[in-house]
Order: structure tokens, then sequence, then C-alpha cells
């Protein structure tokens, strides 16, 4: 397999989980009208899966260092699929719950497997473009998600997508088993407790890494701020629910995709980390412009999913690059500072932001101003971390 189908086939890996929480997003309201249930047990399907992630990340990272990223992968894409299956047929919310921890889970191999493997294969600003081009792959997902997961729930119910959600899996599967593993060296010692102290120690006494993983919780936040009240914004404000939400939600992949396009030239034009304080800006101004108009009563629906979209294509930027800035010490370790990273963001980034989301009130005022907050503190904290002169290695 070429270099340029692997770097595809990671941004599909990448993909999944983001598919797998945006397809249900249209869903919401059919599952809170079967199961009874508030709204927030049923947002609660996208944080908990977050939480799974997380924790999954923990799992995977040392054993793909010790056994390679082929078998991580299978292992994880079939608990994936019994994820799915159990969705399916799941009677209540908690069993629904239930399912999705499941999926997290196995989706968390995915997520770790790919950065991985980009880490194998590259470093320095070729991993950083690298990974921005698997992100514009992963932003299809996104994109695609709610346009489909709308159709499908409107014929056939929200079960049947968890069904082709299974289906997507088995293609992934059978992909997999053309792919050449790319962890040449295994280390034998990675699952040993030592090993893992000594990485650990590794990991956070370097000040690049450190401040990119815990910067990236509150990254992580700000997405899941948007992915859990993009619904209820929609709907309050403007009665849109269904198909209608779907296309509007899906605009929000264009700038995505628009966003990880342009990284890889800013990268390569004025550095990793002047394209991370760029997307942090764009977070605040899309984030500041959205809060500025709700309180001015002049949201309208064809404003709304321009800023979104640009919110969160700062947000992949960021997201993208901050990724890179913490694995390229790391090397002899990616699959462990790979886990770290995403337990830490993902974890981080989930508790915080199922804190925040009650105090958004399902309203845009609530939402736009955790968003405001989020994104400003983000930037102050890089502009601060940047003007200590920290170490950064840019190759």
């Amino acid at each position: 397999m070429s270099q340029r189908l692997v770097i595809v086939y990671c941004g599909l890996l990448m993909s999944l989980s983001a598919f797998s929480t945006d397809v249900t997003l249209p869903a919401f309201p059919e599952m809170v009208e079967e199961f009874a249930t508030p709204y927030a047990y049923v947002q609660w399907t996208i944080t908990t899966y977050i939480f799974a992630t997380g924790a999954g990340q923990l799992i995977w990272g040392s054993i793909s260092d010790r056994f390679g990223r082929k078998p991580i992968l299978f292992a994880g894409l079939g608990i994936f699929l019994v994820g799915q299956l159990l969705a399916v047929v799941a009677p209540t919310i908690e069993l629904l719950l239930l399912a999705r921890v499941v999926q997290g889970l196995g989706a968390a191999s995915a997520i770790i497997g790919s950065r991985a493997i980009l880490r194998d294969l590259f470093s320095g600003k070729e991993l950083a473009r690298n990974m921005a081009m698997a992100s514009a792959v992963f932003a299809i997902g996104p994109m695609l998600a709610p346009l489909l997961g709308a159709v499908i729930a409107d014929l056939a119910g929200w079960r049947s997508i968890f069904i082709g959600l299974s289906c997507l899996t088995l293609i992934l599967m059978i992909m997999l088993g053309f792919f050449t593993e790319t962890s040449k060296v295994k280390d034998v010692r990675a699952l040993k407790l030592s090993r893992i102290q000594t990485n650990l120690v590794a990991l956070f006494t370097h000040p690049q890494s450190c401040f990119f993983v815990l910067i990236s919780m509150f990254a992580m936040a700000f997405l899941l701020l948007i992915l859990t009240g993009a619904a209820p914004v929609y709907e309050s404000e403007f009665g849109i629910t269904g198909l209608y939400f779907a296309g509007l939600f899906a605009l929000h992949g264009l700038g995505i995709i628009a966003g990880q396009l342009l990284n890889r030239r800013l990268i390569h034009t004025i550095g990793i980390v002047p394209s991370v304080i760029v997307a942090s800006v764009v977070m605040v101004v899309m984030s500041g412009i959205f809060l500025a108009l709700t309180v001015g009563d002049l949201l309208t629906v064809i404003v709304l999913p321009v800023l979104l979209g640009l919110a969160n294509s700062g947000f992949l930027v960021f997201y993208s690059n901050a990724t890179s800035l913490v694995l390229d010490p790391h090397q002899d370790k990616a699959g462990f500072a790979v886990s770290i990273f995403g337990f830490a963001a993902q974890m981080g980034g989930a508790l915080i932001a199922s804190v925040l989301v009650y105090f958004s009130n399902d309203q845009a005022l609530g939402m736009s101003t955790l968003m405001f907050s989020i994104a400003l503190f983000i930037l102050l904290a890089l502009v601060g971390w940047n003007f200590r002169k920290q170490p950064v290695r840019e190759v």
C-alpha cells in the first residue's frame, strides 16, 4: 500500500469516531421520544462515547507498541462492531449508553492506530502536513454523517444507523487486510509497569508535549459544545430538526476540509506553532461573532452554520497540529504518546463539556458564551507559552 493510500486510510480511521458520533445527531429527537427521557440523557450518548474512547486509548497505546498497529486495529474494530450490534437491540437509554461505551472502547484503537502509523512514517513538518491531510479526509465523516443519519433515521428508524455503522466497520476491517505493518521495532517491555512509568515521565517532562496535551483538553471541550449543542440550538432558535438540520450541520464539514488543506500551506510557510495560534484566533473570532449576534438578536439560520463551520475548521487545524507537536519528540513510544494525548484530551474535554452543558440551557446565548470563553483561554495560553519561548522542534 502506497504512503498516500496509507494517509487516506488513516484519515478514514480517524473519521470513524467522529462519524459514529455525528451520524446520530439528527436522531436525537426520535431517541428522546422513544425512550421518554430528558434531552440531556440522549446528549450523554456523545459524552459517554468520548469518555470511553479516551479510556480505551490507555489500553491500546502500549499494546500497539508491543505487538504492532495492525493487530490492535483488528481487535478494536471487532469490539466496535459488537457495540454497534448492541445499540441496534438496546431497549432502554441505559443500555444504549452501555453500547456506546463498548463502541468507544473499540473505536479507541482506530484513533491510536491511525496517529501512531503516521508517526511511524513521518516526523517534523512532514508529520504535521500529513496529519493535516489525514484530518482533511477525516472531515468527510462529520460532513456526511448527519445527512446519512437523517436519511437513514427517516427511512428506517434510528436503530438502522447502527446497522449502517456495522457495515462500515466491516469494510475497514477488510481494507486492513491489505495493510503493511509500520511498526518495525516492537518494544517487548512496553506493557511492563516500569516502562510505562518511564514513558509517562518522559512525556510530561517534555515542555512542548506536556503543554499541548493539557491545552488540547479545552480544545476538545470547545468541539463537544458544538457537537452536543448544535441540535438543540437549531431546534430552539429556528425550529429546525431532522434532514434540514443535517444539511446545515454538513456545511460545517466544508470549513473543516478547507481549513486542513490551508493548514498544509500554513505549516510550510509559517511553521507548526504559528499555525496553531492562527487556528485559535479563528476559534475566538467565530465564537465571538456568534456571541455578539446572539446578544444583538441578529443570529440567522444562514449565518450560524457558517460560524460553526469556521469554528470547527479552527479546532481541527489546532488539534491536528497539537497532535503532531505532542508526538514528534517520541518516535520510540508513539503508541504510548498517542494514548496519553488522546486520553487526556478526550477525557478532560468530555468532563469539561459535561459540566458546562448544563449552563448552556440548550440556547444560543449559553453555547456561544461558553465557546468564546474557552477559545479565548486557549489563545491566551498559547500566546503566553510561545512568549516564554518553550523549545519547539521545527524540522
